[in-house]
Parts: structure tokens; sequence; C-alpha cells
């Protein structure tokens, strides 16, 4: 620079000597935009500063040569950023900004306190960079004050801006090349998803590829949802006409209004324009709308006129977006059919993928001091099931609960989330319940597959997930997945929360659900036939394919001895009942085992081969072992609380009523459904 810039401005190296204590000035210029005159200086960090702030690339340094600060300052600051050689090439969340404007740090807090996506700026005065040029932390200061003190995780409003947009670039560029050739899309999922970020998202990047004019039309707002239909389409097309600079004046009434929105989209057409309507909130302006019914009527009416019109011009396209596809999978709407079946494919927006989350989670956490390992940010992703608003929420509130006794950078591992995650939990229930409000409204029968998956009635939830009718929506809507054979929640935070509101409405003490005392026989009876057939089902299935033995040719023994159980309420019947059920299906096994001369038969072929089946058996081998033993070694030991803590919910034994009869219910429905597993599994 002081062969090249400096040579025409020598009078900038002052201010600009205070951050060689850890950058390379690498490039600048003069620019003017928005009638803005500033000059742009590209930073390199040093490698412990890269460390420290978590710096990929270089950092775009702006100096303002005027004793105030406006707007428009600001503005050309984005023009610049997307431009060359500024885009990709600098750091997209942070910027610094010198100014002769001593109030240039009060503006900026005024200026982005009602701007959350605005990005990271770090304000100078050049007079103080000038008066601090000798002092070599002036800089790791300031930084240190000014950049860690945002939360960029807590922000709960819809993306406008792609500063803090992340992941969905597959999807994003399906639904615009949908867009080019006129095709229409719907996006459907649970709230806070990002739906709305999505269309934002779309709708810049058609706007910048200059492919169609974008109205967005949020249907939730009263001035919306309370139109009649033709009061819409006029709504709709005053703002066509806005866009492509015409007048259209009209009749909207309730005969003419189709043939007036025709003639605005032709107009357009003619100007060889295409349109793409967005409606975000669909269900509001809806046949299934709770607020405004006249759309009952008015849906049928509204969607013919926009598919007549698109069917005969050819310029007019549609993205609809909302909690509830019924609008688009209907195919019959108050006897005259639905004019959006099959013409408006869609998909579900679902929580971020790993890799999204952890991109998420690093770029935004290390701008603001805080260094997830992989294990913590591989548990946040696995327990909220990266859903995008509670992700957030939950490192936010680690962020303010970390910050109280902690000095930053701060280290997040998986144990520090661990001991913090219930605490944190507490503080999104109001969220969880609303991101699955609309299922529980709308899909009452897949609501109810949720409380019995949440509340561990797992055998039930498995014999009607099994026709997929009574799942469909909970897979798609991404709440439930299904991995090698089992159905299993996938975002187990919000399976918790649909499990503790049950358990409280029942004025039940545990989230797992037992059988009533009246019912506890005759369910007793029947489990132990269930479970006796299914495992010689699951031994003939074996035998079919050669697999590993369970128990050797003669099955399991002592069957009768099983069949002879009975419902466990004390302590010494439970030691009884698990003894027998030891004796049946673990001490048979290693039987079989020494037979065949292999001693850790149960170990290895048993724990390799059936592993559903293994987890179970083993908890039996661990139950029995602590009834049986005074004293366990800290391996037996460890591998008993780990259980007995699952099995409690986190309770002491003390805490639990009916504690030897959850036991005993907790191993036969693990028994049933483990072999149903096996029994998916090797088929």
């Amino acid at each position: 620079m002081r062969d090249t810039y400096l040579v025409d401005h020598p009078e900038d190296e002052s201010m600009l000597t205070p951050f060689l204590s850890g950058f390379y000035v690498t490039w600048a210029r003069v620019r003017k935009e928005y009638n803005a005159i500033l000059k742009v200086f590209f930073l390199s960090p040093e490698e412990h500063l890269m460390e420290s702030y978590g710096f990929e690339n270089e950092i775009m340094l702006v100096y303002s040569p005027f004793d105030t600060m406006e707007p428009r300052t600001l503005q050309a600051v984005e023009q610049i950023y997307a431009q060359s050689p500024a885009k990709g090439r600098v750091e997209t969340l942070n910027f610094f900004l010198i100014s002769d404007a001593d109030n240039v740090r009060e503006w900026l807090d005024s200026y982005t306190s009602s701007r959350q996506e605005s990005r990271i700026i770090v304000s100078f005065t050049r007079r103080e960079l000038e008066d601090n040029k000798g002092n070599s932390w002036f800089i790791r200061n300031r930084l240190n004050e000014q950049f860690f003190g945002r939360d960029l995780f807590n922000y709960s409003l819809p993306l406008v801006e792609d500063t803090y947009f992340f992941g969905r670039q597959q999807l994003v560029m399906e639904y615009l090349d949908a867009i080019k050739r006129k095709e229409n899309k719907a996006i459907f999922g649970l709230r806070k998803t990002g739906k709305t970020s999505f269309l934002f998202k779309l709708k810049r990047l058609v706007e910048t590829e200059n492919i169609a004019l974008c109205i967005y039309l949020d249907c939730k707002q009263p001035d919306i949802r309370k139109s009649r239909w033709y009061e819409l389409l006029e709504e709709i097309s005053n703002q066509a006409a806005e866009l492509i600079g015409v007048k259209h004046k009209r009749e909207f009434s309730e005969r003419k209004a189709s043939k007036s929105f025709f003639e605005i989209i032709e107009k357009a057409k003619n100007r060889n324009i295409q349109i793409c309507l967005m409606l975000d909130e669909i269900e509001f302006v809806s046949f299934v709308a709770k607020l405004d019914l006249h759309w009952h009527q008015d849906f049928v009416e509204f969607w013919q006129t926009m598919w007549a019109c698109q069917s005969q011009l050819k310029n007019l396209s549609f993205i609809v977006s909302g909690v509830n596809p019924s609008v688009a999978e209907t195919d019959i709407v108050n006897g005259v059919q639905n004019p959006l079946f099959g013409i408006m494919p869609h998909k579900y927006l679902t929580g971020f993928a790993e890799d999204e989350t952890r991109t998420m989670i690093k770029n935004l956490g290390k701008r603001m001091g805080l260094r997830f390992s992989y294990e913590a940010i591989l548990n946040i992703y696995n327990w909220y099931g990266g859903h995008p608003l509670l992700t957030r929420l939950a490192c936010s509130w680690l962020n303010t609960t970390l910050s109280i006794d902690y000095d930053k950078p701060i280290e997040i591992t998986n144990s520090v989330f661990e001991d913090l995650k219930d605490k944190c939990d507490n503080e999104l229930v109001f969220y969880c319940g609303h991101v699955v409000s609309e299922l529980k409204e709308f899909y009452p029968d897949e609501y109810y597959m949720l409380e019995l998956l949440a509340s561990e009635q797992l055998v039930d939830f498995k014999e009607l997930a099994d026709s997929e009718t009574y799942i469909r929506h909970l897979t798609n809507y991404g709440i439930v997945t299904r991995r090698e054979g089992e159905y299993i929640s996938a975002i187990p935070v919000v399976t918790r929360h649909v499990g503790i509101e049950l358990a409280k409405k029942e004025k039940r003490q545990l989230v797992y659900k037992l059988i009533p005392k009246e019912d506890r026989h005759a369910w007793l009876k029947r489990r132990i036939e269930e479970i006796i057939t299914d495992i010689r089902v699951l031994e003939r299935i074996i035998d079919k394919n050669n697999g590993a033995q369970i128990f050797g040719v003669s099955s399991f023994p002592e069957a009768d001895r099983f069949q002879s159980i009975s419902v466990v309420e004390t302590k010494d019947q439970f030691v009884s009942f698990i003894n027998i059920c030891n004796r049946c299906f673990v001490e048979s096994i290693d039987r079989y085992g020494k037979s065949i001369g292999n001693s850790a038969y149960f170990w290895n072929e048993i724990k390799n081969s059936y592993p559903s089946l293994f987890r179970v058996l083993h908890k039996i081998r661990v139950y029995r072992n602590e009834s049986d033993h005074l004293e366990l070694n800290t391996a037996v030991n460890d591998q008993y609380v780990y259980y007995i803590n699952e099995d409690l919910e986190g309770k002491s034994p003390s805490q639990v009523e009916e504690l030897y009869y959850v036991l005993q219910q907790r191993v036969l429905d693990e028994l049933l459904y483990s072999s149903q597993l096996e029994i998916g599994r090797i088929s």
C-alpha cells in the first residue's frame, strides 16, 4: 500500500497504523456510492486473530471522512459488499468503520437497534486511532468490547437479508428454477422452520436475476385475510400495476374482478414481464381458515381465477407457503374440485441438516466469542432436530448464561451443554408448544401418535405406524424419522415437551404411561403371550436366514415359569420377576454359548447381530445383578445407574410411586418392542 495507495493518500497511514498489530493492509481504494465518498481497505488478519475471533477471510475497513454519520454511509457499504472485489473475499458478518464523527458509536447503536439483521460494525473515530497508534492492544481491546457484545443467535423474526441466512441452498435453487419455468410450488412446515425467510431469500434472488416481478403477501395480516376474493384480486392488481408502471383503473366487483385481473396480467405479458405471486400463511385465506370463514367459499373463486389466468396468459406463477398442506392435498372443496389440487407440487421445510446446523452455530458463535466443540454441536443438532429457531434460542440462552460467570472467548463442550440442557429447555417451553400447535389442531390423529411416542407407548405406536397412514405428516414435517427400521423422534426436545404436557394433563408422575391398576392383570397376561409369540417368530426367521441362534435349537427354556409371573408391587416380587426373566432370556443364551465353546456369545454375537434385543437383555442382566448382589463392580454399577436413571426419567427410586411395577412394565414393554424391531429388521 505504501507503493500504491499511500503515495496519493499519505495522511491515512497514521489511522491505519494501529491495525498493523494483528492485520496486514492488503487493498485500498476510494469509492463513491449513494453520493457518499468512502475510503475502503481490506485487512488480512494474522493467525492469532483468526483463532481468537473466528475470522476466516479478510476484513473490510471503511473510512467515512465526514463529521456526521448518515444512513447513506451504510447503504454505500452494502453496495460495496455486493460488488467485486469485496464479494466473496471479505467477511460478510462484520466490518470496521472509521469516522470523523465523534459520536459514531452512539449513532450506530441507535441506527442498528431496530435492524437486528445488520452486520456487526466495530467502530472507531479517526482521532482515537491516531492517538493510539503506538498502542498494540488498542484494536484487540476494542474488538473484545464491541465484537462479543451482540447476541447474533437471539433473532426470531423472518430474515429479510442474506447476512444470517444459512443452508437451504439446494431447495432455493429448485424453487428458483421452477419460477424460471413459470411453474407453481408450495412449501409447508412446522412453525418457525424458516418458511418466510425462505420466501424472502427466493424473492431476493428472483429480483436480482430479473426473472420476474414478485408480489409478496402475508395472508395473516388482517387487511389481507378480511378481504373478499375479489378485493384481494384488486390488491394484487394494484401492486402489479405499480410494479410494471401502468395505470389500471378497473371495476373489481364480484362479477368483473376476474376480467379486470386478467387485463393487468395481460399488460405485463405484452411488456414481456413475468409475475410471481408469493402467498405466505396460505391457510388464513383458505377453506381451513379459522378467523375469516368467508374464505371457505372465496377460496375456490380466487384460485379458479388464478388458475385460468395462468393457463391462458402463461406469465403468472405462484409460490405458496404455510403450515397446513391440506390446501394443496385436498381434491374436493365444498363439492367442487380444489383449483390447487394437482397444480401445486409441494415440499416440506424441515430442520437444518447437520452440516447446515454446524455452519450456523460455528459462524455465529465464533463472532460472539463462543467456541462450540464438535460433540456439543452434534448434541445440539440431535436434541433440537436442526430446528432453526429452537437451535438459535438454545445457543442464545447458553451465551447469556455463560457470559455471566466467564470471560470470552468461552469454550462450550458437550459436558457444558449437557449440564445446562434441562434449564435451557425450560426457557423454550412456549416455543416447543408453538412448533406443534397446528399439528394438534389440524391432524389430531397424528398428534395422538406423537403423544404415544412421547409417553413411550412404543408397541402401540409401532402397530399404528406400520401402516404409515397415521404418521405421514409427522414424517413430512420432520418430527418423526425412521432409522434402522425404527421410528424415532427427530426433534426430541419437542417430543419431550409433548410427553410432559400429556403427563400433566393426565396427572401422572412420569412421562412414561403406566397401565391403570385395574387393567394390569389382563395386560400382563396379554403381554406375556405376545412376547413368547414374537420371540419364537424371531427364532424361526433367524433359522430361515441362517443367522446367529439366540437360545439354540430348543428355544428359550422355562417358558412355563415366564408365563407364571404376576404383577409386581413389592421389591421381593420384582426380584423374583427379574430372576425369572434372567433365567429364561439371558442365562439360556450364556448356556448355549458355552455349549458351542463361546463364553462371550452374549457379548459378541448377540450384541452385534440383535442390538435392540441385546439392550433389553443387558438391562435384565444388570437389574438382576443389582438385586442379588450386595456390591457391584464399578462397570456394572455405572450401567445400573444409567438404566435406572433412564427408566425413572432422572428421578431417584425413593421419588417414584409404584417403583417396582414401573420397572416391570418397562422391561416387558422393551422385550416385546425389541423383538418386533428385530423381526422387522431381518425379515
